[in-house]
């Protein structure tokens, strides 16, 4: 990682843009007059106006092992004798070492509910609508996601007894004999989603039908995008 500012960092990828395009070389000089800083390399027809190049922001990417600086004692101008190093070049391939937080949009799916299940989205956003802090909305929410999975177990188990709910349900799908027993090449596999369905239903569906649980956006968040990982799951298997 380095030490610099926004404003540092697009400095360096300025001056080593151009070097790669060779529009200077990679030794350079900034110097400072009363009309602002000034750049000029070897071969250059004169001085180019550097308004926005301090001598701080220099000095930084020095310290960070990006240039070379050798200045001359009593020198009016200020000057900054300037040489690029290799860890320039790394520095702005690497977009300085950057860590790459697109991971974040996957650990929060419900900022993007592009991908969220139908009947979640037609049913539980809504509530939320009304005022995403409260608890007792996000109870109703999690309320009706618990529905919605019940319902498409009974849809893609292709479970008819309106009376069949809870663990009694999920066995009717999942078990030895059940609807979707037939989908799984391993009893081992067929054992984890029963074992993973009744966990939700009798942990989470549950309570929630019988009783005011109230949570927080954050556990209701949770529950919701884990739900629409269980209803992908089961449409996977028709």
């Amino acid at each position: 990682m380095y030490n610099l500012t926004p404003t540092q960092q697009a400095l360096l990828r300025s001056i080593v843009e151009k070097v790669r395009t060779e529009q200077m070389p990679e030794e350079f000089t900034f110097m400072w007059g009363t009309e602002g800083g000034f750049l000029h390399f070897k071969g250059a027809p004169g001085f180019y106006p550097a308004p926005d190049v301090t001598k701080g922001a220099l000095d930084a990417l020095a310290a960070n092992d990006l240039l070379h600086i050798r200045t001359e004692p009593g020198d009016k101008f200020g000057a900054r004798y300037c040489t690029l190093t290799g860890k320039a070049y790394e520095a702005v391939d690497s977009n300085f070492a950057t860590p790459d937080t697109s991971f974040v949009c996957h650990l929060t799916p419900l900022a993007d509910i592009t991908a969220l299940d139908a009947e979640l989205k037609h049913r539980c956003l809504p509530i939320l609508g009304a005022g995403a802090a409260d608890p007792k909305l996000w109870d109703s929410a999690v309320r009706t996601a618990g529905v919605i999975l019940e319902e498409r177990l009974r849809d893609v188990g292709m479970v008819t007894d309106p009376h069949a709910v809870g663990q009694d349900l999920v066995n009717r799908v999942f078990g030895k004999t059940g609807t979707l027993a037939g989908k799984f090449a391993h009893d081992a596999e067929r054992e984890g989603h029963r074992d993973l369905y009744a966990g939700v239903v009798g942990a989470f569906r549950n309570p929630s039908a019988h009783r005011l649980v109230d949570p927080t956006p954050h556990e209701g968040g949770a529950f919701i995008v884990f739900v629409n990982l269980l209803l992908k799951k089961l449409d996977d298997l028709r």
